[in-house]
């Protein structure tokens, strides 16, 4: 019944596009020698994005003034490290008198779709329920047309690297030219990015379209692949046609590649001029002699979400609760809620830091993988619970033992909770204390992150997750296949003395164990810029991208590390109560 209702919104999408002069003309650009300086709209046009194959026979064709558009079978879709890639094939030919250079389809969030995007008529999305759509397709977002290796390692296809990030002042522009008003609404809003027509032979490839010859465009997508088995999909997506009288390559992130690698792209294409564009935050320096811009952000949606906000948004997948003991007596192994993970107590670290008037705690437990499956990124994540102790992670803490009381006395004063604050772990220095960054578990999360987690973790209403935890690995490989062992170092820093509570000996904090779809480090209390960038560079040898979160507020330095993510979290809750941060 599914795919009947899809064949059926296909037919009549063909039957409205097949027309040979659109309902309302868009006036045909000038002739070449008087082609407009900047972006010029044709047209319109819905696009199927489906992998029924069913519907590779079939042959769909749009026009739009001069240019027609024909889907070349069925979308493809492959799946890596927690998404799907998926890749829709279009030709696209010059049926007119006028050539066309860099003609490209800049997608449009139209009014009524779904969750703001260029995505509407969903007919399936790798099986995710309907309800779950919305949130799920602002999750989206345009990539480079890839190949996926046996590894799970991406790299671009050659001659389908397509995307394009647009200067948001020329999209913006859109809406004012000539024919805008009668193909969209006041609401409908055109996004900084599309993907642009190529024609390729003889190894090589060219932007321009003379009358009578066609190209191909590559329309792909990034989708976060959920719990659901499958990856059916089935959709529409609004773009606009544009007429772009500038070449341009846009560098890309995922896969990443080199500012050089884009600029080589660019030369291949053999224009003249043209520039390299890249996100802003991840701009690297140009060849001598290459032109390029900066795009400050990449909208995904009339919603406000971003191209480099949805990269670094963390999906985590929940596997069981765990409370974890910081106490250099306790000896007892634990597993997690779902007997996935097994923690096993290690080296325990005490530094008293009389000059800073700290005292630094960290336990190493080690981490065994007792389920059949491989663990990408585990993390226990801090959860305020009922009961807990000043709205944190802390469920309970114990002075030194004593003869009429061995377990030592509780710490009943929830301020003292809530001065318990998440490090890296502390070592002691040749003077001083000092981080052990090749130890380095700390994390921080979003607040939507946490919020998403909370959701499908199904941990109650009344428990919170917090916005921080704590990573295997270090400087390891951070994906643990079934048995494998590996560390994570839960670290804590507080007040060396504390009123007159008794000073503290053993910390019992309650988690819940997960894992995550990226690979991230994050700057904790006490750890500089560049210590950020070192350890991120060094995880790049075991991976392809690396989320680097400065926690501290301000911007991370320029970087020439392909395959650095920035991202800034100044705001990472350590409990529930107002001002509770690290």
């Amino acid at each position: 019944m599914r795919h009947a209702l899809l064949l059926t919104v296909l037919t009549s999408l063909t039957v409205s596009c097949q027309s040979q002069i659109p309902a309302t003309s868009i006036p045909t650009p000038p002739p070449e020698a008087q082609q407009p300086t900047r972006p010029h709209l044709i047209g319109t046009v819905e696009l199927p994005i489906s992998t029924d194959p069913r519907l590779s026979a079939q042959t769909l064709t749009f026009r739009e003034g001069d240019v027609t558009v024909t889907r070349l079978g069925a979308a493809s879709v492959q799946r890596a490290g927690g998404f799907d890639y998926l890749r829709a094939q279009f030709e696209v030919k010059n049926v007119g008198s006028t050539p066309f250079g860099n003609l490209t389809l800049v997608a449009v969030a139209k009014q009524g779709n779904v969750g703001g995007t260029p995505i509407k008529a969903i007919t399936d999305f790798g099986g995710v329920p309907s309800r779950d759509q919305d949130a799920l397709v602002q999750l989206v977002v345009p990539t480079p047309a890839v190949a996926v290796a046996a590894s799970g390692a991406l790299s671009l296809v050659a001659d389908a690297a397509d995307f394009a990030a647009l200067p948001d002042t020329e999209v913006a522009a859109l809406p004012s030219q000539a024919g805008w008003a009668t193909v969209y609404g006041p609401q409908d809003t055109p996004l900084n990015y599309g993907f642009t027509v190529s024609r390729c032979g003889a190894g090589a490839c060219t932007r321009l379209l003379n009358p009578g010859e066609s190209g191909t465009v590559n329309v792909a997508l990034r989708v976060p692949n959920g719990a659901s088995v499958g990856a059916a999909y089935g959709f529409l997506m609004n773009f606009a046609l544009v007429n772009d009288p500038v070449t341009r390559v846009t560098r890309s992130l995922v896969p990443p590649e080199s500012a050089a690698a884009a600029a080589a792209r660019l030369d291949a294409l053999g224009a003249t001029g043209g520039e390299v564009l890249q996100l802003e935050p991840t701009a690297q320096a140009l060849p001598a002699g290459r032109a390029g811009q900066a795009v400050p952000a990449v909208r995904l949606s009339r919603n406000g979400a971003n191209l480099l906000t949805v990269l670094t948004t963390v999906q985590a997948a929940p596997l069981g609760t765990v409370t974890l003991v910081l106490n250099p007596d306790n000896q007892s192994v634990a597993q997690d809620a779902s007997g996935t993970l097994e923690f096993t107590p290690g080296v325990f670290t005490d530094v008293d830091d009389v000059q800073g008037g700290f005292r630094y705690v960290a336990r190493t437990f080690e981490v065994r993988n007792l389920s059949g499956r491989a663990l990408p990124n585990v993390t226990v994540r801090a959860l305020a619970r009922p009961g807990n102790a000043g709205g944190t992670a802390v469920v309970e803490v114990r002075g030194a033992p004593t003869g009429s009381d061995p377990q030592g006395p509780l710490v009943t004063d929830p301020a003292f909770a809530q001065a318990v604050r998440p490090v890296q772990r502390t070592v002691l220095g040749a003077s001083r204390p000092e981080l052990d960054l090749g130890g380095a578990s700390f994390q921080a999360y979003r607040r939507v992150e946490s919020q998403a987690l909370s959701g499908r973790a199904g941990l109650g209403a009344d428990v919170t997750v917090l916005d921080y935890g704590f990573t295997v690995g270090g400087e390891a490989a951070r994906t643990l296949a079934p048995g494998d062992v590996t560390r994570i170092n839960v670290a804590y820093r507080f007040p060396r003395r504390f009123g007159t509570q008794p000073r503290p000996f053993a910390i019992t904090l309650s988690f819940v164990a997960v894992t995550d779809d990226g690979v991230r480090v994050s700057q904790a209390v006490g750890e500089s810029r560049a210590q950020l960038l070192d350890r991120a560079q060094a995880l790049l040898s075991t991976t392809q991208l690396v989320q680097v979160n400065a926690t501290d507020g301000t911007n991370l330095p320029a970087s020439d590390g392909t395959g650095l993510l920035p991202m800034i979290t100044p705001d990472v809750r350590v409990g529930t109560q107002t001002g509770l941060r690290p």
